[in-house]
């Protein structure tokens, strides 16, 4: 059972920020068939999916019926979105159900009065005390004082005095403020062959096309484990590169040559007392 997995469900995306690994791949959109066989596969093999890897979801014209199949497999949905379109889908999503937890960038939201996208954010702010679901304001780069700064002006709290990276100011409304991480890669520079990671064990990732990987930042499917329209969900858990691949990060060690290019994984070191 799995923690979370993440379904791409679109590849694309109407920005092209700094921090965000650009989109190799040819546009895709999942189907609603395909969407559906997803479902179907992988409903027995986790509680929560993240409708996200690459792309906006938002951009999805079925994204509200995905919801829906996701509601009748009982999975609960996680959604992240850079906040362009919160406008643009029907304000039902807001109150759908299957949402559980939603993720809204601070990058490219307009912080003004005549913008309908933060219109609709400072409802869901508002209303965040008697929804369902937990509402995220996130800013990936820690060190963009423009996105702090707008932060700040649209929750009244100055976010530079908050205790932690993840706060909680009010009744499901959450703060979140990360540092900058580099997307792996094998064009990165080698880091080293131990380490470990919750890629593979506690999550796994499904891209537009279906491909399976371990890694929710494998966005080019480079750890591609089989492809979930072609071959059964179980059998691609079940094979022997994913047995590989997590018994030697039970073991501390990377056994995939994009793990020992990754930096991403250096954070979960000191608590298994990693030294590199």
């Amino acid at each position: 059972m799995f923690q979370r997995i993440y379904i791409e469900i679109t590849n694309t995306c109407n920005l092209n920020c700094v921090f965000c690994l650009k989109n190799k791949r040819s546009p895709k959109m999942m189907t609603l068939d395909e969407f559906k066989h997803v479902m179907q596969e992988i409903k027995d093999h986790t509680q929560h999916i993240y409708l996200h890897v690459q792309g906006e979801p938002f951009m999805h014209p079925n994204l509200l019926e995905f919801m829906d199949l996701a509601h009748e497999a009982k999975l609960k949905v996680h959604l992240v979105t850079n906040g362009t379109y919160l406008n643009r889908v029907d304000y039902a999503l807001y109150q759908h159900p299957a949402l559980v937890q939603l993720s809204v960038s601070l990058h490219a939201l307009q912080i003004n009065e005549l913008d309908r996208n933060h219109i609709v954010l400072k409802q869901l702010i508002q209303d965040s005390a008697i929804h369902h679901f937990s509402l995220f304001l996130r800013i990936w780069r820690f060190d963009d004082h423009d996105a702090r700064s707008k932060l700040s002006q649209l929750i009244g709290i100055a976010i530079d005095q908050l205790p932690m990276k993840r706060s909680k100011i009010a009744t499901n409304l959450f703060i979140d403020l990360d540092d900058t991480f580099t997307w792996p890669s094998f064009d990165n520079p080698f880091v080293s062959n131990q380490g470990y990671c919750h890629s593979g064990t506690k999550l796994i990732a499904i891209l537009a096309d279906g491909t399976v990987t371990p890694c929710c930042l494998d966005a080019n499917g480079l750890l591609k484990l089989g492809n979930i329209h072609q071959n059964s969900f179980i059998s691609i858990i079940n094979d022997e590169r994913l047995t590989i691949f997590n018994r030697s990060f039970n073991q501390n060690q990377c056994s995939e040559e994009l793990c020992k290019h990754c930096t991403y994984r250096l954070r979960f070191n000191k608590k298994r007392g990693i030294t590199l």
